[in-house]
């Protein structure tokens, strides 16, 4: 962990650790743990979507010494923080890192090399399997300052600890005879190169990779012994992942946690239960977990929130705007009580544990050391009210919404049923003329909602890109809302779940028709393996996923199964070498009440059907384009090549009732993208520098402000929302005298198009609420 961070935490002696926990549930982040020995050496225990900027956000951010990734599985949950942290470690110039896990954990290291680069660390995927002695695969992990074994269920061998403490004996034994003692650690039984005390040994050179067939085996955690002296023992703790509730009964078949639990040949100083809550809370696993006599600590705390200083900000807006920048579900959940078993001592985020070898009480909890500042919305609304008394009245309404929990929801539209029944009465051609003006207005006032709005790296206001976009639909139809992704980097279905809370994020992944990959940097694509896995939980059809050729690529090397998603190449959906023309203009007011919209196309039904679409078979009779239309009910699906990297592509959609909109990705400024999404509604263009860093984002193919705004001029279009900002402007950017008001974007950002002019106008207030000026921000 920096230096920084360590406020007071008490100094380690020889065979002791510190274990801090890092996990916030209302952020989607599944529980992680850092290990830290005696000597600094550092060790993470699962690296799960969103951890590197959760570490980032509570400075805990893993040292030079991080040795090691232990994983209980290859899902998202567990690597799905991998390449955030690889790059997280490559800008401070880490060394070297070893990724461990059962069978799947290389294939993550390699999907890491598909999506990114870097020269350091060199990092390698160490595979460990069950039963390690008859099939010549690695037993456990182990350097000069720990040594770590796997819990497989399907272990039927002797204890783990057993057999590495016989060869322990043994290996001391053979030292005193041939005077020669070997300081480094020891793998699979094997004795290893000596190592220094201040450097890690390759793990290339330490580990050989298993060959065996091991992808229905389940890792249920790991032992972790911390050595004092060389080979001697010191504090020795377990981390349990039982993932689900048919795994309870088979935690007493495990040699090893078998031994800890009738033996007393060796024990326990603490076990760190991550398993879900509604496991842990079983009475057979709460039975098993008593059986073994150590402390017992909960790492999973309900209603945690982690990524405070976005949900302050969202706190400030709320009072510019309640509707679109409302308050996130957490905030509302903040009372509920957490189901767990009284055997357990819960750990909240960053809760600090010191455990001890040589001491009575062997472990000691701090809640504060490394605990960032609760948010508090009475203290972070009054004192905007100080320092903006003309907000007073707005921040005392947004606590009024807090305290009586009035949380951001997914409100359905009712307007149209009770249009439709005013018609069918009325018999009247004015006002079928009327109503059907009406109902193209509600279908073409959707939503989009901004999840993430930063750019490569996100900071502790920005996450990683990720846009959700409301698809129109006929207001005859009694469907519920539908959407579609812009772009899907790390953390964007916790960035939902945070606004939404649980159920509804699964009801908005369930309703999703398809998922725009614009190009293949991890910033972009990082978060939809855990996209996908939450899908296949809630949805039985395959989820469409059109972006670049690295996209489908990096899924297949990451070993995720073709049954959860289509793949199309945004290739296929480029413009031919002349291009298309622009779409038509929008209808007149004359002529949208003489002439119905065109009718959309028809429905799919949930199921094999929308798999049916992207069949071969059906390769002939239909265009990519149009199954792509048919499929989320649009008249437009087209992509637009732009200058970024290679396959990147620029959107533009739109609908049979005239909604449309233009989607940038990352570039640099295009003439053929400002042509296709001439009249658009709405375009959504990057702006990562500012005008005074051209240079920069000449030399990484991006735009700044103004080529931006100058994009939306020459396309036409009347609004444009800038978004994907480097980390020089946390906040927001100063606008000063420009042609064309830009919106900018905030993490948490809805946006109805019936709104658009007002929020447009809302900007100055905006930026005073962050306390943004022309005296610290560039102007653009």
């Amino acid at each position: 962990m920096d230096d920084e961070a360590l406020k007071s935490p008490p100094s380690l002696a020889r065979g002791d650790a510190r274990v801090v926990t890092l996990n916030a549930s209302v952020d989607g982040v599944e529980p992680a743990l850092v290990v830290t020995t005696h000597a600094g050496s550092q060790y993470a225990f699962n690296v799960p979507e969103g951890f590197a900027r959760l570490a980032l956000e509570c400075k805990i951010r893993p040292t030079g010494k991080l040795r090691a990734v232990f994983a209980a599985d290859d899902s998202a949950a567990s690597l799905g923080g991998l390449t955030g942290l690889i790059l997280r470690l490559s800008a401070d110039g880490h060394e070297r890192l070893a990724v461990v896990g059962p069978s799947g954990t290389s294939a993550q290291v390699e999907g890491a090399r598909k999506c990114t680069r870097w020269v350091h660390p060199e990092v390698d995927g160490v595979e460990l399997c069950a039963n390690s002695k008859r099939c010549g695969g690695i037993g456990c992990y182990a350097d000069n300052a720990v040594t770590v074994w796997p819990l497989f269920l399907e272990d039927t061998c002797e204890c783990l600890v057993c057999e590495w403490e016989n060869h322990r004996r043994q290996t001391a034994t053979t030292s005193d005879e041939e005077e020669d003692v070997d300081e480094g650690g020891h793998i699979g039984g094997e004795q290893s190169e000596g190592v220094e005390d201040d450097k890690m040994a390759s793990p290339s050179s330490r580990v050989k990779m298993t060959s065996t067939d091991n992808t229905k085996t389940a890792c249920v955690g790991y032992v972790c012994e911390v050595k004092e002296f060389d080979d001697a023992p010191g504090v020795r703790i377990a981390i349990i992942h039982v993932k689900s509730m048919d795994l309870i009964a088979r935690l007493d078949q495990n040699p090893t946690l078998n031994c800890f639990a009738s033996k007393d040949l060796h024990s326990l100083d603490a076990m760190f239960h991550c398993s879900p809550t509604d496991v842990a809370d079983a009475p057979g696993y709460k039975s098993w977990l008593e059986s073994v006599d150590c402390e017992h600590f909960f790492c999973r705390a309900q209603n945690e929130l982690g990524f405070r200083a976005s949900a302050r900000m969202s706190l400030r807006l709320n009072t510019v705007d309640a509707e679109s920048f409302p308050i996130p579900r957490a905030f509302g959940d903040s009372d509920a009580k957490q189901r767990v078993s009284d055997k357990f001592t819960s750990l909240g985020l960053c809760a600090c544990v010191h455990i001890r070898k040589n001491t009575v009480a062997k472990c000691e909890v701090d809640h504060v050391v490394f605990r960032p500042d609760d948010v508090d919305p009475d203290a972070v609304l009054n004192e905007l009210a100080t320092k903006h008394p003309e907000l007073a009245a707005a921040a005392q309404a947004s606590l009024t919404r807090i305290h009586r929990k009035e949380m951001v929801d997914l409100e359905e539209n009712g307007d149209a049923e009770t249009s439709q029944a005013v018609a069918s009465n009325l018999k009247s051609r004015l006002m079928r003329g009327l109503i059907g003006r009406k109902k193209q207005k509600i279908e073409n006032d959707t939503e989009v909602i901004f999840l993430g709005t930063g750019s490569a790296e996100p900071n502790k206001y920005r996450g990683s890109s990720g846009i959700l976009t409301e698809l129109p639909r006929s207001v005859a139809a009694k469907t519920s809302k539908t959407w579609m992704m812009l772009d899907c980097g790390e953390g964007t279905v916790g960035s939902i779940q945070r606004m939404f809370g649980c159920a509804t994020m699964k009801r908005i992944v369930k309703n999703l028709k398809v998922v725009w990959i614009s190009h293949h940097h991890a910033d972009h694509m990082l978060g939809v393996r855990g996209l996908l896995e939450v899908h296949a939980r809630v949805c039985n059809a395959p989820l469409t996923l059109v972006g670049p050729r690295v996209l489908e690529e990096w899924l297949h090397t990451c070993g995720v199964s073709q049954n959860l998603y289509h793949f199309v190449h945004s290739r296929d959906l480029f413009a031919g070498p002349f291009g298309r023309l622009p779409p038509p203009p929008p209808p007149t007011k004359l002529q949208s009440v003489s002439r119905s919209p065109l009718p959309p196309p028809p429905p799919l039904d949930e199921g094999n059907q929308r798999h049916s679409i992207f069949d071969q078979s059906n390769a002939s009779a239909k265009s990519m384009e149009s199954r792509l239309m048919q499929l989320c009910g649009l008249s437009r699906f087209e992509a637009v090549a732009v200058e970024h990297c290679r396959d990147a592509a620029a959107l533009v959609v739109g609908s049979p009732s005239g909604w449309s909109l233009a989607y940038s990705g990352d570039c640099r400024p295009s003439r053929g993208f400002a042509r296709a999404a001439k009249g658009c509604a709405l375009m959504i263009h990057e702006a990562t520098f500012d005008n005074e860093l051209s240079d920069h984002a000449v030399r990484k193919r991006h735009s700044t402000t103004a080529e931006a705004l100058q994009i939306a001029a020459d396309a036409g279009v009347k609004h444009i929302v800038l978004t994907h900002f480097s980390q020089r402007y946390p906040k927001a950017i100063y606008l000063d005298e420009v042609k064309i008001k830009p919106i900018i974007a905030f993490d948490g950002f809805r946006l109805r198009y019936s709104q658009l002019e007002r929020v447009q106008n809302l900007q100055h207030i905006i930026t005073m609420v962050n306390g943004v000026s022309s005296s610290n921000v560039d102007k653009i």
